[in-house]
């Protein structure tokens, strides 16, 4: 017993420490939004490009298998992709806000779609609230496209550390209290 409130005590430091260190960085992402959507989108370019890398590489390991030449395109688009953003940085961020407002505002569509569909004891008014948050969104980011294409990712993604620093936290506390 003495041993599990030890080990829950070192888990609780190392939620805290992380909690308090995603809270850092978001406070310093959504202080600096442009950089950070250039984070996110070099990030995402270096993704692709090992992903293209890597799938290029198993299709000539499987040669012989008869989705080589498919599996040999998709992994050189990928791998384009990613030599497209890291080279054009500012095309890439105008193009990734583009395509996260257009995905926000259809799946928003598509959350208040199946909030009609849903059983009413599995409370669809929170899918319906999700589906008009997302919709919004989507059109607040569609709306001032393309000048807004230098911050949106950066704040999003800034929000989104904070929270999850937040969330570290809290899971901190809770398991300390134990």
């Amino acid at each position: 017993m003495a041993e599990k409130n030890v080990n829950e005590q070192k888990l609780s430091g190392w939620f805290l420490a992380l909690g308090i260190l995603l809270i850092l960085f978001g406070f310093i992402i959504i202080m600096f939004p442009v950089a950070g959507t250039f984070t996110v989108e070099l990030l995402f370019g270096v993704l692709l490009l090992i992903a293209g890398l890597a799938q290029v590489v198993m299709s000539f390991q499987a040669r012989k298998w008869t989705g080589f030449l498919l599996s040999l395109i998709v992994g050189l688009l990928y791998f384009l992709a990613g030599l497209m953003l890291l080279f054009y940085p500012l095309t890439g961020a105008i193009t990734l806000t583009l395509l996260l407002g257009v995905l926000l505002f259809l799946t928003g569509l598509l959350r208040i779609g199946m909030s009609f569909k849903v059983k009413r004891s599995s409370h669809p008014e929170w899918l319906l609230f999700n589906g008009i948050l997302s919709v919004l969104l989507g059109l607040l980011i569609l709306m001032a496209w393309p000048s807004d294409a230098l911050w949106v990712i950066g704040l999003l993604f800034g929000i989104d550390v904070l929270f999850g620093g937040l969330s570290f936290l809290m899971l901190s506390l809770a398991t300390g209290k134990r």
